[in-house]
């Protein structure tokens, strides 16, 4: 296979790939409608064609360069540009079956040069192949299921918003070993062997995150949703609230419907105190009726033995939740500060994705990982990247227009400590502290 070519993008390019962006989704809508209503083999044969169709559009807009975009846009993008994977995916395979069984519509097209995309796969007698593939809400059919007995409209809105896929797993997080042993026990053995755990052994329904921010709590839940093969539903404070009265109750009412009908699934709460806080005499109507609706939804989760949802949520500040939320989630599991190993593993992983080279030894990494006591995840990842900027500094401009990335000299530990005096440990001591209490009166060390 020939490597795919880019094209620079500009302003009519980003055009250009939205208009490929709607145009496949577009013809790829058209090929499952008509696969999943026509039996007949003129309807099997106009949906090979749209499927070729849909995959043309979609390799040229695979080919468009997005680096010299703006980055709102270049990230757009790259978001779309994941999209267009899994939805290739998912056409190749229906296409494959296709043309497996209707093999003189191969050849008939053969011309077009887009049959060497797909390979005919085996087709199984033991049962039809499933709507859907795993986690694609592309798929008419799968989406339609997701939303029975939900309000289309309200229900395609939120599910375009907060439905998320995660390949993220346990060994791709550093640290927190006692947080993934505690979410293993409560979600992912469960999920294995479900008849084991019932009775006293029956898995909570609700389980808080709580920690200092950039410690990876979402990270947790994602991979916690990979692990169990459950669907992933992300949600905020703008996904729930609304300014018209009794919208923010209706849209909880969907989320949670939507999550049983996809069940095993998991609605992942994040900053779950600017939603669920303390109740006060200052707060609003609004806010009063959808906590309400939330408790009612999350109580008919755990009555039902037969629904598989769990509800996770994580918040910084787990002592401004009202003592009801916290009662729904008996499974509270603190998010800790990486511990020294984690901080040197963590410095590791980062340079090596990155392919920075570095002169550290290891007593030099042992120092710096001492050195950075109190620093989040997301501040080593900073001060990472900080540190990979100061050998860029020392050239002049003349230099660096010449300059090729292997000749950028390896990172040196006086870079990591010329790095730290820009980049502070961004933690503050008292939070800490008060997290650490919480955790002792209501909650699990991680």
């Amino acid at each position: 296979m020939t490597a795919r070519s880019t094209r620079p993008l500009t302003a009519s390019n980003y055009e250009q790939f939205t208009k490929l962006y709607n145009s496949t989704k577009d013809y790829m809508r058209r090929a499952i409608e008509i696969d999943e209503t026509c039996q007949d083999e003129p309807g099997k044969r106009k949906a090979i064609e749209l499927y070729r169709k849909s995959l043309a559009e979609l390799e040229k807009a695979l080919t468009i360069n997005e680096t010299p975009m703006v980055e709102a846009k270049k990230v757009e993008v790259q978001k779309r540009k994941q999209i267009l994977l899994t939805h290739k995916r998912c056409v190749e395979g229906r296409l494959g079956d296709l043309v497996h069984k209707y093999p003189s519509s191969a050849s008939s097209s053969s011309s077009s040069g887009r049959t060497a995309l797909v390979k005919p796969r085996v087709a199984s007698n033991s049962q039809p192949r499933p709507v859907a593939g795993a986690n694609d809400i592309s798929n008419d059919a799968f989406r339609k299921q997701l939303l029975k007995n939900v309000d289309p409209k309200l229900g395609n809105a939120l599910l375009d918003e907060v439905f998320q896929q995660t390949g993220v797993k346990f060994e791709d997080i550093v640290g927190g070993a006692v947080a993934k042993r505690a979410l293993e026990e409560a979600v992912i053995l469960p999920a294995l062997n479900p008849k084991l755990f019932s009775g006293l052994r029956q898995p909570v329904r609700g389980i808080l995150l709580f920690g200092p921010p950039g410690n990876g709590k979402t990270m947790l839940a994602k991979a916690v949703a990979a692990e169990s093969k459950s669907l992933f539903f992300n949600i905020s404070a703008s996904s729930l609230t609304s300014k018209w009265v009794g919208e923010a109750e209706k849209t909880i009412r969907c989320l949670f419907q939507i999550a049983r009908n996809a069940q095993p699934s998991i609605i992942f709460i994040d900053e779950v105190d600017s939603i669920l806080c303390e109740r006060s005499d200052k707060e609003t109507e609004v806010s009063r009726r959808m906590k309400t609706e939330f408790l009612v939804q999350l109580d008919g989760c755990k009555s039902s033995d037969s629904d598989r949802v769990l509800v996770m949520a994580a918040t910084n500040r787990p002592f401004e939740l009202d003592d009801g939320i916290l009662r729904r989630f008996p499974k509270r599991i603190l998010i800790d500060m990486p511990d020294e190993a984690a901080r040197i593993s963590l410095i590791e992983i980062v340079l090596k994705k990155h392919k920075t080279n570095h002169s550290l030894t290891n007593y030099q990494m042992s120092r710096l990982a001492r050195r950075t006591d109190g620093y989040s995840n997301a501040d080593l990842v900073s001060l990472c990247r900080e540190a990979a900027m100061v050998p860029i500094r020392h050239l002049s401009r003349s230099q660096l227009m010449s300059t090729t990335e292997s000749q950028v000299r390896p990172i040196t530990s006086s870079d990591f400590e010329e790095a730290m005096q820009a980049i502070k440990p961004s933690v503050n001591t008292k939070i800490l502290s008060k997290l650490k209490e919480f955790a002792d009166a209501n909650g699990q060390a991680g």
